[in-house]
């Protein structure tokens, strides 16, 4: 049964005795007493159901039922009075007092122990709870604390239970409470809030709040359930974040700088220059970089003689810092330096070093190791920088840097491997000669340098005769060592503007610029000259010769494909002339 049916129940039926107790009532002749029953009859009944409804318990509701209709034979008094020999008056006492007070006591009882019941089984499952947790009842009061809740309020759980929730609100939290449970118990979707808690402690705590209905047996609101977390270090932290950020922001601006560009000593003097202006009492700074020889050098200073400076350097022991790689800030400048006197003079007239009052020495590490010192020097204060949250944002800006440092290393590395493999790209493995794809990029430039100069150009396409069979006469051993031969000669009869290229296997090409048909018939001879002394290779000597073509630019083409197509032509056309004279390579 629901409970709506269960008290429409209760209801209908206390209407039906109410009607038959009147219908029976008007079958007699009027008397007084009567009438007194039946009107003591309807002040129970409605006593029985207003009370019914505020307990909100079904075992009263049936039992109500049951009671009315004992209570209803009151109109029969004159039956009941035969065979009870209790007159009405007495009926109607004991009819109360075994029936209906014992029907109120015990609903009373019930309804007494199922909160109980409802109570430990919520502080079983929550004790635990990493969350500080309070059951509420509808007038605020603490019915139950949890654990993590007597802890962060800093009361016991008796004492709690003796408070109501609005105890540990200010104003403006009891505000924000009352509005999120109008809302709550309105239906709306209710988010999660913060306020401030006020706690036994010196000083509240900044909570998030949630708020959830509790209900009865009957599905009726009975109880609130907070729950809290304290978040009052969160907030602490996100308000120091405010201003890392600030000094974040600086230093991405910094980096995004820097690795857009080389960082060279102005990039530092630039960086020194925004973290001064950024950290506030800081009025100079300087780095100190380790560099090769184990010392320390200044590459950069602010509000500083860098140039009275530059010359300087220092071993790790004469530091002050003695190689520390922890933030430390420097107040006392007596120490001995074991320096000499003109490094002394320097610092003090380029480093202004009797006007520093205080100095936060940053390390930066690169690989574990300490790679440079980043000093911000203030001139007017000796606590300039004692704040934690300078020292934490310090420590901060160091790992920053290093990093920084650390990417603009591995740029640079990958910058020299870039244009490592892109030499290689364009080289050829085995002779060390321009490849296809590097003759291909300069003769196109080439052109168009003398197509802009009105000039012409040659190229000559050379081809070995008969090195296939050294090469399988000798191995392919033998024939790699004796390309290497043939490019480092080719080589040693051009101009230094020519390139010589192979195209692959036993094909070579040069570009000549500012070169027309006779300069290019002249290099031909060269070529053809230079094949006239054998070649000596791993012992052996092998006389060879080559068949070459050429081609000039504009006369036989205004692109690299015609003109290879030319020079390629006429190379094939000499090397049919010269086989039918031609001998095989002569290995010795």
């Amino acid at each position: 049964m629901t409970i709506i049916g269960g008290k429409l129940q209760v209801y209908l039926t206390s209407i039906l005795i109410i009607v038959v107790s009147s219908i029976v009532f008007s079958m007699h002749s009027f008397q007084p007493v009567r009438l007194l029953a039946v009107l003591s009859e309807m002040v129970i009944i409605g006593v029985s159901l207003v009370a019914a409804y505020l307990l909100g318990n079904r075992e009263l509701h049936r039992g109500i039922p049951l009671g009315l209709i004992l209570l209803s034979l009151s109109t029969y008094f004159d039956l009941l009075e035969a065979l009870t020999g209790m007159n009405y008056y007495e009926f109607i006492s004991v009819a109360l007092l075994v029936v209906g007070f014992p029907i109120l006591l015990a609903s009373s009882i019930y309804h007494i122990r199922e909160r109980k019941r409802r109570i430990s089984e919520f502080s079983a499952v929550l004790s635990n709870s990493l969350d500080g947790i309070l059951l509420l009842d509808l007038s605020e009061n603490i019915l139950y604390p949890n654990k993590t809740a007597c802890d962060l309020l800093g009361f016991n759980e008796g004492q709690l239970k003796m408070k109501k929730i609005s105890d540990f609100l200010s104003e403006e939290g009891a505000k924000k409470f009352r509005e999120a449970r109008s809302a709550l118990f309105a239906g709306q979707n209710l988010s999660a809030f913060e306020v401030e808690l006020i706690t036994s402690g010196e000083s509240p705590i900044v909570a998030e709040i949630s708020l959830v209905i509790g209900r009865n047996a009957n599905e009726d609101p009975d109880s609130i359930i907070l729950t809290f977390k304290d978040v009052t270090h969160i907030r602490r932290i996100e308000s120091a974040l405010v201003e890392q950020n600030r000094f974040q922001k600086v230093l991405n601006e910094l980096i995004t700088e820097v690795l857009e560009s080389d960082f060279d000593e102005e990039s530092y003097k630039y960086f020194l220059m925004k973290c001064v202006r950024s950290f506030p009492r800081a009025d100079a700074a300087a780095f100190l970089l380790r560099e090769d020889d184990n010392r320390f050098h200044f590459v950069a200073t602010y509000n500083y003689d860098f140039e009275e400076l530059k010359p300087i350097s220092f071993a790790p022991e004469e530091l002050i810092q003695k190689s520390s790689d922890e933030v430390v800030i420097i107040k006392d400048y007596s120490v001995d330096y074991k320096m000499d006197s003109e490094r002394l003079k320097r610092i003090i007239k380029g480093g202004r070093l009797l006007e520093i009052k205080s100095t936060l020495s940053i390390p930066i590490k690169i690989d574990g190791e300490v790679k440079m010192y980043f000093n911000l020097d203030s001139l007017s204060s000796a606590n300039a920088f004692d704040d934690e949250e300078i020292m934490n944002t310090a420590m901060g800006f160091g790992k920053a840097i290093s990093v920084l440092l650390w990417r603009i290393n591995t740029v640079n590395e990958l910058r020299r491997q870039r244009e490592l493999m892109e030499r290689l790209s364009m080289e050829d493995h085995l002779t060390g000669l321009p490849n296809r794809r590097a003759f291909f990029d300069s003769a196109m430039r080439q052109i168009e340098l003398s197509k802009r100069n009105g000039e012409e150009m040659a190229i000559l396409y050379l081809d070995l005769n008969d090195f296939k069979g050294a090469n399988d006469t000798l191995g392919h051993d033998f024939g790699d060592a004796l390309l290497k031969s043939i490019a480092k000669r080719l080589t040693t009869i051009c101009r230094r503007s020519d390139l010589t290229a192979r195209m692959g296997g036993d094909e070579f090409v040069f570009i000549l610029p500012s070169t027309g048909r006779e300069g290019a018939i002249e290099a031909e001879a060269k070529v053809h000259e230079a094949f006239g002394e054998p070649f000596s290779v791993k012992g052996r000597r092998v006389k060879l010769t080559a068949s070459v073509g050429l081609a000039v630019y504009p006369e036989n083409g205004k692109s690299i494909r015609e003109l290879l197509i030319v020079a390629d032509e006429k190379m094939y056309e000499n090397k049919e002339i010269l086989s039918k004279k031609l001998k095989k390579a002569t290995i010795v």
